[in-house]
């Protein structure tokens, strides 16, 4: 093989193993600035899980409130016609006027005891609300406090984060510069997806990403670096290393 062909391929390896350490710091940067704004967005999760309770509660609250004045306004009636009823009794003349009086009466009492245990039931959840309100609300304010703080915080994280991802970005771009695009792109994806190798040596035949044995042609093939080849079985950038004692990967990050 020509030795200028030899060299060019040799330098285009050099590229691909560059590149693909970069490729991995843009990854894991990607990854970090996906993950920074994580916390702050379950905190808003639970401040608008608070909001919807504390609407709740307050439309509870004022159910249960409205509900008491209606119950006051039914007891102060029965009463009034329990008193009104209880001054007939002597002025009554007969036993049947009596007993139907005597009904009205025991109605009433039967009608004021429903009053006063549902009255009862209502002030208790309303205690109950009013505590829960006022308890839940200094929650509220207190994780809008954490929010805001955390937001400044997100803010100048990401916007660092942001500069670094730039920073391999532009690395990227200029070393992946003289390289067929269709390469960089095929190469980003796998070593997206081949564990952070996309290049790997070729070692007895063997693939050293994947440990599967290759057809002798194919070994041949990638020795004589015509061509860019990838392994037909886990789709890595092939290279074929001459010594026994070379490393078996083409990274470690």
């Amino acid at each position: 093989m020509p030795e200028e062909k030899q060299n060019r391929m040799q330098k285009e390896f050099d590229k691909l193993r560059e590149l693909q350490h970069i490729l991995l710091n843009e990854f894991e940067t990607e990854e970090e600035l996906e993950e920074i704004p994580k916390e702050l967005n379950e905190l808003k999760r639970q401040f608008h899980k608070l909001e919807r309770t504390l609407a709740e509660k307050e439309a509870s609250r004022g159910h249960n409130t409205k509900r008491l004045e209606q119950l006051t306004k039914e007891k102060e009636e029965s009463s009034l016609n329990k008193e009104k009823y209880e001054g007939q009794i002597k002025l009554i003349k007969t036993q049947k006027e009596y007993e139907a009086l005597t009904s009205e009466i025991a109605q009433i009492d039967e009608k004021l005891a429903q009053i006063g245990s549902e009255e009862l039931e209502s002030m208790q959840a309303l205690e109950t609300l009013n505590s829960d309100l006022e308890e839940q609300s200094t929650q509220l304010q207190e994780l809008k406090g954490t929010i805001a703080g955390k937001e400044n915080e997100v803010s100048k994280l990401s916007a660092d984060k942001q500069k670094e991802l730039d920073k391999y970005l532009k690395e990227k771009k200029t070393t992946s510069s003289g390289l067929d695009k269709e390469l960089i792109y095929k190469f980003e994806k796998i070593v997206k997806n081949k564990d952070g190798i996309g290049i790997i040596s070729i070692k007895n035949n063997v693939c050293m990403g994947c440990n599967v044995l290759l057809p002798h042609q194919f070994v041949n093939d990638v020795r004589r670096e015509d061509n860019i080849l990838f392994c037909p079985n886990c789709s890595r950038i092939l290279y074929y290393q001459l010594e026994d004692h070379a490393e078996e990967i083409a990274f470690q990050p």
